[in-house]
């Protein structure tokens, strides 16, 4: 199975805001916070999901940069065996 794979940096600010639409758009994907140092001003969010929801995924963060300073740090197919 292909899955859509993406790291994202976003203001720590602003992260839990971005774990809220996400969990609104359940089925959209899964997430994760990858490990940071405490007082990092900013946090690293592991996305994946199924191949067929990547461009529906894309659309949402990218609808979200309008509001908040996302970063994309990867973003890649990978097979889930």
């Amino acid at each position: 199975m292909q899955l859509f794979h993406f790291i994202i940096r976003v203001p720590k600010e602003h992260s839990s805001f971005i774990y809220f639409q996400m969990e609104a758009c359940e089925g959209l994907g899964f997430y994760s916070t990858l490990e940071f140092i405490p007082g990092q001003s900013f946090r690293d969010i592991d996305i994946k999901g199924p191949i067929e929801f990547k461009e529906e995924t894309l659309d949402l963060l990218n609808g979200l940069k309008k509001s908040t300073k996302l970063e994309f740090l990867k973003d890649e197919v990978i097979i889930d065996s």
